[in-house]
């Protein structure tokens, strides 16, 4: 065991924070990708016609996220805190694009007026948690 004194102790705690804030950095690379593909699989499921939306959006969607998740997997840290972070943009970006969808369907197939600002709303999550995540590992 090293015996450090408290201020090499700390100085040393400090530098190990930086880096792995450092190494962490890629999270805000893979949270604003996720907020854009959200963003045009919202809109090419809205305003193409079906079935060739659901087709366009999960061309867009499945290729997506499986790069993503495989993105996310090679990395080798996340910061202190990333999987409670996760989970809040997933579970809001869920509930979010639940109160887009069914009512749009429903409502307003192929309306610009819908679509676009609901898939601004989709996408926010995403966008959110990358500025939060950037403000944290690049402060």
């Amino acid at each position: 065991m090293n015996d450090l004194d408290p201020a090499a102790a700390l100085a040393q705690a400090e530098r190990l924070k930086t880096m792995m804030n450092r190494h962490s950095r890629w999270v805000v690379r893979y949270q604003l990708m996720y907020g854009a593909a959200s963003f045009v699989m919202i809109l090419a499921l809205g305003l193409l016609d079906a079935p060739l939306g659901v087709v366009v959006s999960m061309v867009i969607w499945l290729p997506a996220t499986t790069a993503l998740s495989v993105y996310a997997a090679r990395q080798p840290v996340a910061y202190r805190g990333m999987a409670k972070t996760h989970g809040v943009m997933i579970g809001t970006w869920a509930v979010l694009y639940g109160i887009v969808l069914y009512p749009g369907i429903r409502f307003f197939p192929g309306n610009l007026a819908w679509w676009l600002p609901g898939a601004v709303l989709v996408a926010v999550p995403g966008f959110v948690t990358a500025y939060v995540t950037y403000r944290r590992v690049w402060a």
